[in-house]
C-alpha cells in the first residue's frame, strides 16, 4: 500500500502522551506508529512525524478494522474524542544541517548535532540561551518535545509561552514549564513572578513582602520526579493550554495541572527553551494550536 510505503520511509520516533497511540497494521502487514485523531466515513485520520495522514479503514488488518469499529463507538470516534489542537505551527526533527530560518536566539551557543539540539549557554550569568520558536498568536497552544540531561552541566530547562506584545509582564512571559531531575513547575508568569511590580518587587533590595510570597505560592504547581543526568536516556514531554488551565505530561501519563488566570491569555505568539547551563538536549519540537475560527 503506497500510504504505509510513505510512512515506514519516514524514521519514525512518536511522542507518546496523553493523546492516543496505537501502532496501525496494514492489510498487506506493513506496521506504522501513529497519534490517531478521528474516524470519519470509514476514514482514519492519523498523525505521524508532523504530518496528518487519512487511511481507509477497509486497508487495515482485520484486527485493526475489529477495534476501529469498537474505537468509533466510543469517545474515540466523536468530535469530542478528537484532537483539540488541530493547526500544525512548527516542528523540526533536526535532521537537516543547523537551525532553520524560523528560529531564534538569545545569548545562546546551543547546535544543532548529530539530529538533536544541544541546548547552551553563553554566560549563565548573564541570561540562560534562548532559542525560540515565534508565530502568529493563539490561545490555546500545545508543545512537546522529547529531551535528556545529557551532561553533568546539565541542571534544567524552562518552556515559554510568550506574547512578546504584552506589556504587563517582563518580557511578554504568559506561562512556564520549569523542568529539572528532581522537578517539574508548572508556573502563570503573566500575573506571578513575571508580573511587572512582582518582578521589580523581586529585584528590590527589600525583596518579595509576605503578602506576595502567598500569592506567588498560588502561581505554581511543583512536581516531583527523578531522571538521571548524563545518561542515554529521553523523555517526552507535552505542555498543553486550555483556556486558564495548563497541563503537563510525562512519558505518555499527565503529571500536573495549574488553573490560574495568566494562563488565559489570549495570544501565545512564542514558545522558548531556555537551557541551565549547557547539555540538555532535545528533538521532535512540535508546536500546534487550535486553529483561527
Amino acid at each position: 500500500m503506497k500510504l504505509f510505503s510513505i510512512l515506514l520511509a519516514v524514521s519514525l520516533c512518536a511522542v507518546a502522551h496523553s493523546r492516543e497511540f496505537r501502532e496501525i497494521t496494514s492489510a498487506d502487514g506493513k506496521k506504522i506508529e501513529a497519534e490517531l485523531i478521528e474516524l470519519n466515513d470509514g476514514m482514519l485520520k492519523i498523525r505521524s512525524r508532523g504530518r496528518v495522514f487519512e487511511v481507509p479503514v477497509e486497508r487495515l488488518s482485520e484486527a485493526d478494522q475489529t477495534f476501529f469499529k469498537d474505537w468509533s463507538s466510543t469517545d474515540g470516534g466523536s468530535e469530542e474524542g478528537s484532537s483539540y489542537y488541530t493547526e500544525e505551527i512548527f516542528f523540526d526533527d533536526f535532521s537537516g544541517e543547523g537551525f532553520g530560518e524560523q528560529w531564534s536566539h538569545y545569548v545562546s551557543e546551543s547546535v544543532v548535532e548529530d539530529g538533536v539540539l544541544v541546548g547552551k549557554t553563553i554566560d549563565i550569568n548573564n541570561h540562560a540561551g534562548v532559542d525560540a520558536i515565534r508565530f502568529q498568536g493563539r490561545q490555546d497552544v500545545e508543545f512537546s518535545v522529547k529531551f535528556r540531561f545529557a551532561g553533568p552541566e546539565a541542571e534544567r530547562f524552562n518552556v515559554w509561552f510568550d506574547d512578546k506584545a504584552l506589556m504587563a509582564a517582563h518580557a511578554g512571559h504568559v506561562c512556564n514549564v520549569t523542568v529539572s531531575p528532581t522537578s517539574i513547575a508548572i508556573t502563570d508568569a503573566k500575573t506571578g513572578n513575571m508580573e511587572n511590580s512582582i518582578y521589580e518587587m523581586k529585584k528590590s533590595a527589600a525583596g518579595l513582602d509576605e503578602a506576595t510570597k502567598e500569592l506567588l505560592a498560588t502561581k505554581t504547581e511543583r512536581i516531583e520526579v527523578d531522571f538521571e543526568k548524563d545518561k542515554d536516556e529521553w523523555h517526552d514531554l507535552l505542555i498543553q493550554t486550555k483556556g486558564a488551565l495548563i497541563t503537563v505530561s510525562l512519558d505518555g501519563k499527565e503529571i500536573g495541572s495549574l488553573e490560574s488566570e495568566g494562563v488565559a491569555h489570549e495570544t501565545k505568539s512564542s514558545v522558548s527553551v531556555t537551557t541551565y547551563a549547557n547539555d540538555v538536549h532535545y528533538d521532535d519540537y512540535t508546536i500546534r494550536a487550535v486553529p483561527r475560527g
